[in-house]
């Protein structure tokens, strides 16, 4: 697994979970007064339109919810 991450300015950065050669996650991290909040999404095929979302005040908390519950998603829907 190679991680990217890349801050596009002060209040967004977004890092790239390279799994695979087919799959990676994308997880963009928004800072926001009362913390920080996390979208991540993937490139598999089947699930490229699912998104999982993370509010924390602690960014890797945040990043960690966002991908729950983006697996979390995936696992419920077939494909």
């Amino acid at each position: 697994m190679r991680v990217v991450t890349k801050v596009i300015c002060d209040e967004l950065e977004i890092i790239k979970f390279y799994i695979n050669n087919s799959l990676t996650f994308t997880v963009e991290v928004f800072t926001v007064p009362e913390g920080y909040k996390s979208f991540a999404n993937n490139s598999y095929l089947h699930h490229h339109d699912l998104e999982g979302t993370g509010f924390h005040e602690n960014k890797e908390e945040s990043i960690e919810l966002a991908l729950q519950d983006l697996r979390e998603m995936i696992d419920a829907c077939p494909g």
